[in-house]
């Protein structure tokens, strides 16, 4: 056992040592030359020098019109010289400058609800909000696992959160809430 890791050692030293055989020799130097341009002056071993050149581009293809479709012989329209009186009056043909109407405004998105649906959503969350206070006032922090009373923190903090929503008027995001910390609730019931 101790051969072979003495062993890996000796090669890991004569790799270490030795390199890469490419890299012992002097650094070769790389030039990029654009296409058709003068080739640089390089001071170096020609051997050692490596030249990329960009590639030509490539010809412009020569475009040439499609063939016209014959179309049938039409005969210029004759020309009519309005009377010199005509002149002086105003074009009747001309479309009268028609003011722009700016556009009439879109109204935010809200939920439309009639104020009775609005009430009875209003009296559900009462209803629910004080359901859930009943419930939680039953339950016996005490007899509660840790898990459990995390629980009974979390539908606290709904409850709370759907009270401030009541009051901001945001009666959907009440029941909600209110809704949430029912069902935390019912799972410690």
């Amino acid at each position: 056992m101790a051969g072979k890791g003495a062993f890996a050692s000796v090669c890991a030293f004569v790799l270490w040592l030795g390199g890469c055989p490419r890299r012992q020799g002097p650094a070769s130097v790389v030039v990029y030359v654009p296409a058709q341009a003068i080739a640089p002056t390089i001071t170096a071993n020609p051997s050692e020098v490596m030249v990329i050149e960009e590639p030509a581009p490539p010809p412009a293809p020569e475009s040439t019109p499609p063939p016209a479709s014959p179309q049938p012989a039409t005969r210029p329209r004759p020309t009519r010289h309005a009377p010199a009186t005509a002149a002086s009056e105003p074009d009747d043909t001309t479309p009268p400058d028609i003011p722009e109407t700016p556009p009439a405004e879109v109204p935010a998105l809200e939920p439309q609800e009639s104020s009775a649906q609005e009430i009875a959503l209003r009296d559900e969350v009462l209803r629910l909000q004080e359901n859930v206070r009943q419930r939680m006032s039953r339950l016996n922090p005490a007899r509660l696992s840790a898990n459990e009373r995390k629980t009974l923190d979390d539908a606290n903090t709904f409850l709370s959160q759907s009270v401030r929503a009541f009051e901001s008027g945001d009666f959907q995001r009440a029941f909600n809430l209110a809704r949430k910390a029912s069902l935390l609730v019912a799972a410690l019931e």
